[in-house]
């Protein structure tokens, strides 16, 4: 199965896609910051891959969907990627559209995750994979992987134990979609042919 991923910084999730690539293939890049590390990444590994300024949202969107339209990959990887998709764009690629986010959502959607458990004294954090809808961070939550918080956490330790854990999550996930088995059936998603109830959990 192809995939098109978007990005918008270092490319950490795009490069463990890249080194794992089960069941599918990175086939498109595309990024919205011409100086990205990840953009450099795909230039490096071969993949194909687009530049697109995003100061248009309506212009760039079309853009992408050229990319997307020709392409025709069966999932579109939201991997670290800063900006926020139009409810237009998202309903045309409905069930196609999975992103990565640094907290158990429907915690915490949005920026600043990691100091946000901390302010709550949250003693679980984690990240999540979801479909995309119109609206911020929103959307069926795939699965999940989840880290403990320590007395003497801050931010970026936090940011540091659940980096691994999420490129992990998100290769495991696509790849469960890639070998289908994770799909949707009469508009519900389902897990080895049963309804999936609650997000999958990858340790």
């Amino acid at each position: 199965m192809k995939i098109v991923v978007f990005i918008s910084g270092r490319g950490s999730n795009l490069k463990a896609l890249l080194d794992d690539e089960n069941g599918y293939k990175v086939s498109h890049v595309i990024c919205n910051k011409r100086e990205a590390k990840g953009l450099q990444l795909a230039q490096n590994r071969g993949v194909t891959n687009t530049y697109i300024d995003w100061s248009n949202s309506k212009q760039a969107e079309s853009i992408a969907s050229t990319v997307i339209e020709e392409e025709t990959p069966g999932l579109i990887v939201l991997a670290g990627f800063m900006r926020i998709l139009s409810t237009e764009f998202t309903a045309k690629y409905k069930n196609k559209i999975i992103n990565i986010h640094p907290s158990l959502l429907p915690d915490y959607p949005g920026l600043n995750t990691h100091q946000r458990v901390l302010d709550d004294n949250k003693s679980m954090h984690g990240a999540s994979v979801h479909f995309v809808d119109g609206l911020l961070d929103h959307g069926q939550v795939i699965s999940q992987t989840h880290i403990k918080v320590q007395p003497n956490d801050t931010a970026t330790s936090l940011a540091n134990k659940l980096i691994s854990k999420e490129h992990k999550l998100l290769t495991h996930t696509v790849g469960l979609i890639a070998n289908q088995q994770l799909n949707w059936e009469n508009n519900s998603l389902h897990y080895t042919g049963k309804p999936l109830e609650a997000p999958l959990v990858i340790k």
